[in-house]
């Protein structure tokens, strides 16, 4: 791989990522880009909370918790952005780790959690797929290291 290659695959993994983050966020009375959420997996694309015991779900399986959640009226906001990344790429599979902010109103002064997404990707023709992506909160005993935290963002 060239370095012109490489760095119009980091380019569309940026977009890829900044679209991951402006599908699962919105504001009261609106509703999340679910379906464009799904494009951005691979049909069998998976999401693990690992948080706890791993939650594990199909991309599917996830835009209808989601949904559940929001029309119930448990989740009426939701705000996830990227706030520094790492990315390693090579030939036809990357990976990112996406260090994130997440709050229930993106308004709110403080996040409600900090943590790291690990986005596992795979290159299907021109396009890059989101295969996988398993995320941690940070916690009293598990903090993010300064080389997650400290990038270009």
């Amino acid at each position: 791989m060239d370095f012109e290659e490489s760095g119009q695959d980091q380019t569309k993994i940026d977009e890829l990522t900044n679209s991951l983050y402006s599908c699962i966020s919105f504001r009261q009375g609106e509703m999340p880009d679910l379906a464009r959420l799904k494009s951005l997996f691979i049909k069998e694309g998976m999401l693990i909370n690992n948080n706890d015991d791993p939650l594990i779900f199909t991309i599917d399986r996830f835009a209808d918790a989601i949904g559940y959640q929001i029309s119930a009226g448990s989740l009426k906001s939701f705000s996830e952005r990227e706030i520094a990344e790492r990315t390693e790429i090579f030939g036809k599979i990357a990976h990112r780790f996406s260090t994130y902010e997440a709050r229930f109103d993106p308004d709110d002064a403080e996040p409600l959690s900090v943590g790291i997404n690990s986005i596992q990707l795979a290159k299907v023709g021109d396009s890059w797929l989101v295969s996988c992506l398993v995320w941690n909160d940070e916690s009293e005993d598990r903090r993010i290291p300064e080389k997650y935290i400290l990038s270009d963002v």
